[in-house]
C-alpha cells in the first residue's frame, strides 16, 4: 500500500509539472502571437500613414488651393465639404484609414486650442533662416510674448542669429549687446532643423518648448522674411507689428492688428472657418505696413498624419513637409516618424 502511495504522489506531481509546463508554453503562445498582432498593426498603420501622405500629394496636383488660408491651406476644399470631412478619415485600403490633423492654438477661434484637419502653411511661421541684424526685433518680440524678458530676448534672438556664422556683422552691432564671437557654436550655413535652436547659447527647453510651433527653417530666405497673414498665429502677427513699432515709434500697432486679423479671419472674426481670407490687404503697399507680412499662396506645407490599422486600433504619425508649386509634383523635403 506504501508504494502505492508513493507511486499516486509521483504522478501527481508528474501531471503538476506537466500542466505548468503546457501553461507555460501556452501562455508564451499567446503572447509571442500579441506580440506579432501589434508589430503587423505597426506595420499596416504605417502604411496608411504612408498612403495618407501620398493621397495629400495627389491632392495638391489635383486640386490646389488658389490662395492659402486657415480654412484651405494647400488643398482646396468644395464648397460643399468641410476640411474635416476631407481630412479626418481617409479610406486608404485594406480597412485602414489616415487622419490628416494639426493641434491649433493662438488663433482666434473664441475656444481653447483644438485640433484643426487639413495641411498647416509652413510660412505663417517665421523663418530663422530669414531672421539676420535687420529683423531680428521679430525674434525677438516673440520671444518676449513667451515670457522672456526684453533683454534677454535681444541677446538670444541675436544668438540664434549669429549661430549660423552667416552673419558676422551681428558682433558689431552696438545697440543691445557685444556678442564674443570666439564663445559661440557656430554652423557656418542655415538652420536645417528647429531643433538645432537648442545648441544656441540661451536656449533652454522651456522656451524651445514655447516658440517651436511659431518657427520654421523652410521657406525662400534669400528674398528675405515673407509670412503669409492668412495662415500666421496670433503670436506671429503680433510679434511681427511689436517689432515694426519698436523701428518705429509713429506705427499705430492696433491699425495693423486689426487688418491682419480681419482679412486672415474674415467677416465672422473667426479663424478656421469658410470665409478665411476672402478679402486681401488692402495696406500692403503702406510704407508703414511691416514689410514681412504678405497674403497669397505659399509654397511649404506641413502634413501630420495619423495612419490607423483598424483592426488592432494601433496608430502611426508621420510628419511631412512638402515643397508644392503650381503645375509641379511637389515633393517631401523633411519628414519624420513620431
Amino acid at each position: 500500500m506504501n508504494n502505492k502511495g508513493v507511486v499516486l504522489i509521483m504522478v501527481l506531481w508528474v501531471l503538476m509539472v506537466l500542466s505548468l509546463i503546457a501553461w507555460g508554453l501556452g501562455r508564451r503562445s499567446s503572447l509571442e502571437v500579441s506580440l506579432l498582432e501589434t508589430y503587423r498593426g505597426k506595420l499596416r498603420s504605417y502604411a496608411a500613414a504612408r498612403a495618407g501622405i501620398n493621397m495629400i500629394m495627389d491632392m495638391l496636383q489635383k486640386t490646389p488651393s488658389t490662395k492659402d488660408t486657415l480654412y484651405s491651406s494647400g488643398i482646396n476644399i468644395d464648397v460643399t465639404k468641410s476640411p474635416e470631412s476631407l481630412f479626418a478619415h481617409m479610406d486608404v485600403g485594406n480597412k485602414e484609414f489616415a487622419s490628416v490633423a494639426w493641434n491649433a492654438q493662438n488663433y482666434n477661434t473664441n475656444s481653447q486650442p483644438q485640433l484643426e484637419y487639413g495641411l498647416s502653411d509652413e510660412e505663417g511661421r517665421i523663418n530663422i533662416n530669414a531672421i539676420n541684424i535687420s529683423n531680428y526685433q521679430i525674434l525677438s518680440a516673440l520671444l518676449q510674448l513667451k515670457g522672456v524678458s526684453a533683454g534677454d530676448a535681444d541677446q538670444l534672438a541675436l544668438a540664434i542669429v549669429d549661430y549660423t556664422g552667416t552673419n558676422a556683422q551681428v558682433s558689431s552691432n552696438n545697440s543691445f549687446l557685444q556678442l564674443d564671437d570666439s564663445s559661440m557654436k557656430t554652423k557656418n550655413r542655415p538652420y536645417d532643423n528647429i531643433l538645432e535652436l537648442l545648441e544656441v547659447n540661451g536656449m533652454t527647453h522651456d522656451i524651445f518648448d514655447k516658440i517651436k510651433d511659431d518657427v520654421t527653417v523652410y521657406g525662400n530666405s534669400q528674398n528675405g522674411l515673407w509670412i503669409n497673414t492668412d495662415t500666421a498665429s496670433n503670436d506671429v502677427i503680433q510679434a511681427v507689428v511689436n517689432a515694426a513699432v519698436r523701428l518705429n515709434p509713429a506705427i499705430n500697432p492696433s491699425d495693423i492688428l486689426r487688418e491682419a486679423y480681419a482679412v486672415r479671419d474674415g467677416a465672422d472674426g473667426v479663424s478656421f472657418s469658410p470665409d478665411d481670407g476672402v478679402t486681401s490687404l488692402a495696406s500692403s503697399t503702406d510704407p508703414n505696413w511691416p514689410s514681412s507680412l504678405h497674403d497669397g499662396l505659399s509654397g511649404y506645407y506641413r502634413a501630420r498624419v495619423v495612419g490607423v490599422d483598424s483592426d488592432s486600433g494601433t496608430k502611426t504619425i508621420l510628419e511631412a513637409v512638402i515643397q508644392y508649386a503650381q503645375g509641379t509634383p511637389g515633393k517631401i523635403i523633411a519628414w519624420q516618424r513620431e
